[in-house]
């Protein structure tokens, strides 16, 4: 194959020969041939230049496949992937965003090539929020198609945070047909991008999408898997302090039964031996579900032993739990109770309700709700707590329940009620205490609609045979 150089000569004859008007014929048709050759070769070089790039674009996403599919972090990933798209794309900045639908708001996952004021401007623009025509990106994330702005002087929507930049290029960023963000690149020159970049930045997006789409799936199992840890940690709090068995206490029989919820709630029942002729009675209901819930049932737990044998009046024993409650619970926290003392000798029960299911007294067929009390624990600052004093009699029964029960509704949306708590008992009245609680909670079981979302149930019997 000749030269350039060659050619060149060739060309140099021909011109001369024109002007002397004789054309050697046979340099004519060498220079045609030559020329042929050198537009052959030129062809080639712009070919094997094409496929020396598309080899290297093709190495870049073998390599950021492989990523991919190893175990690296996510965050690895995506730096990679702008590591990599920088040797096949030239770029002065770069940006991978995420569309949190949500929150209906675009937040910034990765950046490179920015500073840090400049950093802190593209958080704080995107942290205030942005809406369709604010910028390049979030135009491409709410309209889901590709833009490039050659000279972004020229174009309104562009919003400035590098001084520098002159033209950008944005694609969205889709998994499965769904957009959950944009892939967008800064060029410090105007018209630095062509039609092969948008492809190559289109490949590379796709590449992102799947890591993103990873890091979201984890954060998901990551969070899924707290949930379980923390209802873990709730139920073995709540069992924990719960009766392991039931008190002796003659001539009464007492029975208790709990039914956490999926949930795990904050029910908590309790017999505190006070004397050997006087047995405190808890039923109460903590505000919430979960860890949460546990814990404020674990505090309310403390502080009622405490007070129950430090002090006998119970509307001192309220106010006081009342008042610690106020003092250390968050905000909208609050527990629901009752509390009795039982005396075996005088069979009498003294107790006070703050704010709580009232217990049922069911003597022969007639059923008192036991109301008398004051407020919620934990709510007001001041309050105060009545009492009432009830004689009980043998063959009477004493029903202590929470809102799990009698809120309980079935497939029309009915609740139990607490007549039918009231006609349960009064059907099972010949069982032991422990017997007549886990036969009623299994007819509340059974009346419930399948899959409903239910709380807590607990209750306790006291029997006076």
């Amino acid at each position: 194959m000749k030269s350039l150089g060659e050619l060149e000569r060739l060309t140099d004859d021909l011109i001369r020969g024109a002007k002397s008007g004789a054309v050697d014929p046979r340099a004519s048709l060498e220079l045609e041939k030559l020329t042929a050759s050198v537009a052959s070769a030129q062809e080639l070089a712009r070919l094997r230049g094409e496929i020396e790039r598309e080899r290297q674009e093709y190495a870049m996403l073998e390599e950021v496949s492989l990523r991919l599919s190893s175990a690296a972090e996510v965050r690895d990933v995506l730096r990679a992937i702008l590591e990599s798209l920088r040797q096949v794309v030239s770029y002065d900045a770069a940006g991978i965003f995420v569309f949190n639908k949500d929150l209906g708001v675009i937040e910034v996952d990765m950046l490179a090539g920015y500073q840090g004021a400049q950093k802190r401007r593209v958080y704080s623009k995107f942290q205030d929020g942005v809406k369709q025509g604010e910028g390049i990106v979030a135009t491409v994330v709410f309209n889901g198609k590709p833009l490039y702005v050659p000279d972004v002087t020229k174009d309104p929507r562009y919003v400035e945070v590098r001084p520098t930049t002159r033209s950008e290029l944005a694609v969205p960023i889709f998994v499965r047909d769904e957009l959950i963000g944009a892939f967008n690149l800064e060029a410090d020159r105007a018209e630095a991008f062509t039609d092969r970049d948008l492809r190559i930045l289109t490949t590379f997006a796709s590449h992102a999408g799947v890591a993103l789409d990873r890091a979201r799936a984890d954060r998901q199992r990551q969070h899924t898997r707290r949930i379980e840890e923390e209802l873990s940690l709730a139920r073995k709090i709540h069992m924990g302090f719960l009766p392991k068995t039931m008190p002796r206490f003659e001539p009464y029989d007492i029975g208790g039964m709990n039914f956490p919820s999926s949930e795990v709630g904050g029910d908590y029942y309790d017999f505190i031996r006070i004397t050997n002729d006087d047995l405190g009675i808890v039923m109460s209901d903590v505000a919430g579900h979960g860890v949460a819930a546990a814990l404020l049932m674990a505090n309310f737990r403390a502080c009622i032993r405490i007070e129950a044998r430090a002090h006998y009046a119970i509307e001192t024993i309220l106010t006081r739990v009342n008042e610690f409650l106020t003092e250390t619970n968050p905000p909208d926290s609050f527990v629901t109770a009752v509390y009795g003392v039982l005396n075996r000798t005088h069979h009498i029960l003294t107790y006070s309700n703050a704010g709580h299911n009232p217990p049922l007294l069911i003597r022969n067929d007639q059923v008192k709700q036991l109301d008398v009390g004051g407020p919620i624990l934990g709510f007001l600052e001041s309050a105060s707590y009545s009492v009432s004093r009830i004689q009980i009699e043998p063959g009477d029964l004493l029903i202590f329940y929470t809102d799990g029960v009698t809120e309980s509704r079935d497939l029309s949306g009915e609740e139990f009620g607490v007549e039918r708590l009231a006609e349960l008992s009064r059907r099972y009245a010949s069982l032991p205490a422990h017997e007549m609680a886990r036969r009623i909670s299994h007819d509340v079981y059974a009346f419930q609609a399948p899959d409903s979302t239910v709380d807590d149930l607990t209750l306790s019997v006291v029997k006076y045979d």
